[in-house]
């Protein structure tokens, strides 16, 4: 019986871990707006990468490139930016 349960969680885990990773990605470009000081993108890309979802933010001048989950909506990278004090809106 408990060598059954081992084997269903091991099944469970694997299928998790499976879809984890086949979970599509997806590229977001934003203009940020508001920078004005050197603190200002590494403050920005740390509020992004706090965005549950994203795997990475770069920011440099008034342009920031995430890498996100399909999951992620676009309303929260620009409400994490607004967080942090600045503006942003989504470039096609």
């Amino acid at each position: 019986m408990q060598k059954q349960r081992l084997v269903t969680l091991g099944g469970v885990l694997a299928l998790v871990v499976s879809a984890t990773a086949w979970a599509g990605e997806r590229t977001v470009n934003l203009k940020v707006d508001g920078m004005s000081c050197a603190m200002c993108a590494p403050a920005a890309r740390k509020a992004l990468e706090k965005v549950n979802g994203v795997k990475s933010a770069k920011v440099e001048g008034d342009q920031a490139t995430v890498v996100t989950d399909e999951k992620v909506q676009d309303i929260d990278l620009v409400k994490a930016i607004e967080g942090a004090g600045f503006s942003a809106t989504v470039v096609n």
